[in-house]
């Protein structure tokens, strides 16, 4: 079905608009257009069209491009000249003035409006969307006003599944054959969290089960009992003349099934399983092996004319096999029974305690979002108001629910819903994407548009691939996938130039490497076809680099460099087959994935050596640790470190010593030791792969750092880890790193490449037909009659259902998406697609197949012109001859395509570039080595260690200071009670951040915030104590937001606008000498710790916790959590004194005001420090409550301070500020 090519300036901006954009096509061009006309066409405002992709860094390039289409118009309609090269601003403005009559006056009032609100413009992902929805109408949405965002779920739903499991499969109530059979088929927590984790994420999808699945049959345990009992009475009693009676019958039966080793095979598995007593003991032999003993097996393979041997005994295995089957049917019932009651009550366990700890994980985001537009009428019309325009990029990458969202908000047709994707691109399924609803989502539109003219790739190269794609009318397999020819676009290429080309560089643009024949003439087998895959690959880019020396091969007029080749791979073992035959011959490479750092052997390492640097003196823990190649000990070194005992304890000594570290100064510290102290960055970097392991490291370091904010404890952390190596591994930020920003080959995998170009792209391995293992679990991924999506967990159990025609279904969905991506593929090319086409054979169970070669995909865009579907592509194969003379014709066909037998000569090393000759620069002017930024905390020298950006939450405490309360009589919810040190410090500075002092009904949210960032030792995962521990912390905001702290204020007074949390300065200090600070500060009556001797040359950095205006002047204050007691006369005036002199909380104080004061000179009009400074204040929060006061009626743990402005000056002129 032939579409309209899409008009960017002349389309209509009504109803549900589909734009499907081929590759290359200029789609973010055009939805840069799109949005323009909304803006200046329709004339809303930049946050009222909302613009939604699927990756932060999408939303990044939208935003950064519509913003520079904004200044350009607005430039051009100012006086400018517009971009010679870029029809797009004198196509929108002669538009707007001609059909919409619009001036320029008005053109340049809206642009200008435009950028002034810039920041505010509705560019957002999926989950942007929808929690910006959820939190810009929450009366609407019915939902809490505060929650935190949780980019991985995966702990608590971890959390959720353990729990089930302790309640449900661990308990005595279990029937032990069934606990038997749950442990023989690998189910465990872990891979049960995996099977929940991806029925959530298809919350619209209903599952099926066995129809039987609630029927239970309870006599078959007792007939396999029977069953077995006499048959093993008979083996053990006659199994000689069993095995002899067999033997006998050999020359009868099919020699296939029944020859010597078959049968000894079969005897083996009797004997075993007979002798161990237990008629679920698992078999180790294959089912098939042991029904060969069966009486209707022997019936059946017994040849024409000979009757089959005779023994009681078969007759007796075959009920036995019959016996077994039906009760393991049995307890695969029960186990799906147990898997439905998880997926009942585990999500709404793992909702109630996302709840409970007022997170949301992002696929929260969508499900309340569409649950809450499903219960309240008036949610959408409130975000069709918000955003009366919508436009969706990626939309091929849609889902269900996502589709359901935009649909009940937009889909009525009202207002403007513009959906943009390229169905040919569909390639993420495995992230829930569902084509099948986008394809329904293109019968709902009012008008479906084509973006046909190709802006990447050259003339040749889009000539040969509309010759591959149209040689089969359904080459994209399903109905309603059409390729549809691409055109030639105006967007100037670089020129690329080929010397060594026996007919230049255009010839040839699609590349076809046919697979060669073995010596017998037959077609090479599967490894050894991806071997020489590998080396041609290899060697063909080491050739092109070398003539790009040379001169001979050049792109722009430079020559070819590695950055302009990438390989693209399905797979991370097939990068590292690539990338290990460039390393051979001398190329460089990086590699580039959408993996997990968390799913890579350096993340398996790593928690390896976290394990036994926590138990240094576990023998096994470090012998594992000492093992990885990080470490670098092989099998010999670990035997002879065994066998010396001086040895071994010192390197138990070394983790523990590395532990301590841990301990004290944190996971980075730690990890820094690490790599320094064990050489581990040399180790790495002399492999050839050693700086993408060595990235890896140092990703993983930067992830566990941010993660020890939630995870304080190493055991946490630890167990954290290894969560995200068995889950999802974490969100966009957890994605491998580019290793290398040198001119090196990119090594790429498809789903990654997506969305990219490169000049030449070779595409090694897109013949092999081998499919990826299902899924572990038995839940299968499907689409029903209707196109909707399932999930079938029937597993076989429905012979008389539709189970066969949804598995078969799934094997042909599979095959559409394996054509997707080979598109995908070969469109990422700008001038010239090696390919690697043809058959070759594969190994099976019964021997070497070329019928698994012969179907791949790959031949069927060449070859499987007469099949029509994929069962029939399946069920008929073609030959190895009628493969090549396809690919043959096809290449007759096209003068822009070239089929050539792979290259199967070793390829010639490139040899190594000539170093450039670098001298350094001479500095232009000297900066001294003390230069740096210190904070209040840093001039202590026992502080310096404990410094957490600048920020000083009561970490250092000294002497009394550092005491447990006695908690004997005190209220439970006391802050009082609350825990003491530097994680409380944080929590309580949390609670204040976070509250809102003049909105009570915000002090709880606030008090959970502070402990979800700043979880209390102990107390992770006990929610009693995490309950006791928020409850503290409201009352603390409740008892010194409500107590008067100076004559008429109270802090629950101030409003938002009158007071900054959290402030930084970064006060001058060019020339601070502490010993003549210690000095002036003695002079000026301060008492403080002494401090160190290192000069600061630099600046004094810091952050003040409140800043507030009261009637007319500023105040400074800083929150102290210092337990110094239990009764008022801890906080009463002398005993506050007394802290802030051991302390030194004057000194911090008089630096506050300082830089307080230099900003107010700045702010303040004829600021005066005596008119309009009011003071500085620590609150000992502990201390300060309503009923608790001084004997001159004053509140208690409140200490003032006000600096005589000659002091101030004092130290101005001391810090040389």
């Amino acid at each position: 079905m032939s579409r309209p090519e899409l008009d960017l300036f002349a389309c209509p901006l009504d109803g549900i608009s589909l734009i499907e954009a081929s590759a290359g096509t200029g789609k973010t061009w055009n939805i840069c257009g799109l949005v323009m006309r909304l803006l200046l066409e329709r004339g809303l405002e930049l946050p009222q069209i909302l613009v939604v992709t699927f990756t932060n860094a999408a939303t990044a390039e939208l935003r950064e491009r519509i913003r520079v289409r904004v200044v350009e118009t607005l430039n051009v309609l100012q006086g400018g000249t517009p971009n010679p090269g870029d029809p797009f601003v004198p196509g929108l403005l002669q538009s707007l003035r001609q059909r919409h009559g619009l001036d320029d006056a008005t053109l340049v009032q809206r642009l200008t409006l435009a950028l002034q609100c810039f920041d505010e413009a509705a560019i957002f992902t999926i989950h942007g969307f929808c929690q910006r929805a959820l939190a810009d109408v929450p009366f609407a949405a019915g939902l809490p006003l505060a929650l935190t965002p949780l980019p991985d779920d995966t702990e608590l739903l971890q959390q959720a599944v353990n729990d089930f499991w302790r309640r449900h499969v661990a308990g005595d109530a279990l029937d032990p054959a069934l606990a038997a059979h749950l442990a023989t088929g690998k189910d465990t927590p872990e891979s049960w969290a995996r099977l929940l984790a991806r029925r959530l994420g298809k919350p619209l999808s209903p599952c099926l089960w066995p129809a039987a699945l609630d029927a239970q049959d309870n006599a078959s345990e007792s007939e396999l009992a029977a069953a077995y009992a006499a048959a093993r009475e008979c083996w053990l009693s006659e199994h000689e003349a069993v095995a002899q009676a067999l033997r006998d019958a050999a020359p009868t039966l099919h020699a296939h099934s029944y020859g010597a080793e078959g049968i000894a095979t079969a005897l083996a598995g009797w004997r075993r399983w007979l002798q161990a007593g237990d008629a679920l003991a698992p078999i180790d032999v294959d089912g098939d092996k042991l029904a060969l003993m069966g009486a209707a097996t022997l019936a059946r393979r017994t040849r024409k004319g000979f009757e089959p041997p005779l023994h009681r005994f078969f007759a007796l295995a075959e009920d036995l096999l019959a016996a077994r089957s039906g009760a393991e049917q049995q307890l695969t019932l029960a186990r799906l029974r147990l898997l439905r009651r998880l997926f009942e009550e585990g999500g709404a366990a793992l909702r109630q305690r996302k709840r409970e700890l007022r997170v949301v994980a992002f696929d929260d985001m969508l499900f309340n979002l569409h649950e809450r537009l499903q219960q309240a009428p008036g949610l959408a019309a409130a975000l069709r108001a918000r955003f009366p325009a919508a436009l969706i990029d990626e939309f091929q990458d849609t889902d269900p629910l996502q589709w359901a969202i935009f649909e009940r908000v937009w889909g009525d047709g009202a207002s403007p819903l513009l959906l943009v994707g390229d169905p040919k691109q569909a390639i993420y399924s495995f992230r829930n994407a569902d084509l099948h609803t986008y394809l329904r989502a293109r019968e709902s539109a009012s008008a479906v548009y084509t973006l046909r003219e190709n802006q990447r790739s050259s003339p040749a190269l889009i000539e040969a691939l509309n010759a591959l794609f149209q040689a089969h009318p359904r080459s994209f397999l399903m109905p309603g996938l059409d390729y549809v020819p691409a055109a030639v676009g105006a967007r100037p290429r670089p020129v690329f130039r080929d010397l060594t080309a026996p007919d230049g560089a255009d010839a040839g643009a699609l590349q076809l490497w046919l697979l060669p024949r073995g010596e017998d003439g037959k077609p090479l087998l599967r490894e050894d076809a991806l071997r020489a895959s590998v080396q041609a690959t290899a060697g063909e880019i080491a050739r092109l680099l070398r003539e790009g020396r040379a001169g001979r091969v050049t792109l722009d007029g430079r020559p070819l460099e590695g950055a302009d080749i990438a390989v693209l791979v399905r797979s991370h073992a097939q990068g590292a087959r690539v990338r290990h035959a460039l390393a051979a011959l001398g190329v460089g490479s990086v590699a580039l994935s959408q993996a997990s750092v968390f799913h890579t052997a350096e993340a398996e390492e790593l928690e390896r050596v976290l394990a036994a640097v926590l138990e240094p003196a576990q023998p096994g823990r470090l012998r594992a640790a000492l093992a990885t190649e990080a470490m670098g000990l092989d099998a010999v070194a670990l035997a002879a470190l065994a066998a010396d005992e001086w040895a071994l304890s010192e390197r138990m000594t070394h983790f523990a010593e590395l532990k301590s570290c841990w301990l004290e100064h944190g996971v980075a510290a730690l990890l820094r030791r690490w790599l320094q102290e064990d050489a581990v960055a040399e180790r790495l970097l002399a492999r050839p792969d050693g700086a993408r392991r060595l990235t890896n490291l140092l990703h993983l370091g930067e992830a566990l750092h941010e993660a020890a904010g939630a995870h304080p404890a190493p055991e946490a952390l630890l167990r954290w880890l290894a969560l995200q190596r068995l889950g999802r591994g974490g969100d966009e930020t957890a994605q491998l790193r580019l290793e290398s920003d040198q001119h090196l080959v990119r090594v790429v995998t498809i789903h990654k490449a997506k969305g990219l170009e490169y000049g030449l792209v070779f595409c090694p391995f897109l013949w092999d037909a081998q499919v990826p293992p299902p899924a572990p679990g038995g839940m299968v991924e499907v689409h029903d009659d209707q196109g909707r999506p399932v999930l079938d967990l029937r597993g076989g159990l429905d012979p008389d259902g539709d189970e066969a025609a949804l598995r078969e279904r799934q094997r042909a969905e599979g095959a559409a998406e394996t054509l997707r991506l080979t598109y995908v593929a070969l469109t990422r090319a700008v001038h010239r697609c090696h390919v690697v086409v043809g058959p070759y054979a594969a190994r099976s169970g019964k021997g070497v197949t070329q019928h698994t070669g012969n179907r791949g995909w790959l031949n069927w865009l060449a070859a499987g012109d007469g099949f029509s579907d994929a069962a029939q592509w399946f069920g008929h194969p073609l030959g190895p001859d009628e493969i090549e003379a396809a690919w043959r014709r096809l290449a007759a066909r096209c003068g822009a395509i070239r089929l050539s037998p792979l290259p199967m000569a070793p390829g010639e090393p490139l040899p190594a570039a000539e170093t450039p000759r670098i001298e350094s620069l001479a500095p232009p002017r000297h900066i001294a080595a003390g230069w740096r930024l210190g904070s209040y905390s840093a001039l202590n020298l026992d502080t310096v260690a404990h410094e957490r950006a600048g920020r000083d939450h009561d970490a250092r405490v000294r002497g009394r200071t550092a005491g447990r309360a006695d908690e004997a009589g005190l209220p439970r919810d006391d802050i009082l009670r609350f825990p003491a040190g530097p994680a409380a410090g944080d929590a309580v500075h949390a609670a204040f951040e976070q509250a809102d002092f003049t909105d009570p009904a915000s002090w709880e949210t606030a008090a959970w915030a502070a402990l979800r960032a700043h979880p209390q030792p102990g107390s992770t995962g006990h929610e009693g104590r995490e309950r006791a521990q928020a409850a503290m912390l409201q009352r603390l905001l409740q008892d010194v937001l409500s107590t008067e702290i100076a004559p008429g204020l109270r802090l629950r007074h101030l409003q938002p606008g009158r007071r900054l949390t959290e402030m930084e300065f970064n006060l001058p200090a060019p020339a601070l000498s502490a010993a003549a600070l210690d000095e002036a500060l003695r002079a000026l009556g301060l008492r403080v710790p002494p401090l160190g001797e290192e000069a600061l040359g630099g600046y004094l950095r810091g952050f003040i916790d409140l800043v507030f205006e009261h009637e007319g002047r500023f105040w400074l204050l800083d929150w102290k959590s210092n337990l110094l007691g239990t009764n008022p006369a801890d906080y009463a005036p002398e005993a506050l004194a007394q802290a802030v002199a051991e302390q030194g909380y004057g000194l911090q104080l008089l630096l506050y005001t300082l830089a307080l004061d230099r900003y107010l000179h700045l702010r303040v009009p004829d600021y005066r420090y005596e008119t309009h400074f009011g003071g500085a204040l620590l609150l000992f929060v502990r201390g300060v409550r309503p009923p608790w006061r001084n004997a001159d009626g004053s509140a208690t743990g409140v200490f003032r301070m006000r600096a005589a402005e000659a002091d101030l000056r004092r130290l101005q002129a001391l810090l040389g500020a």
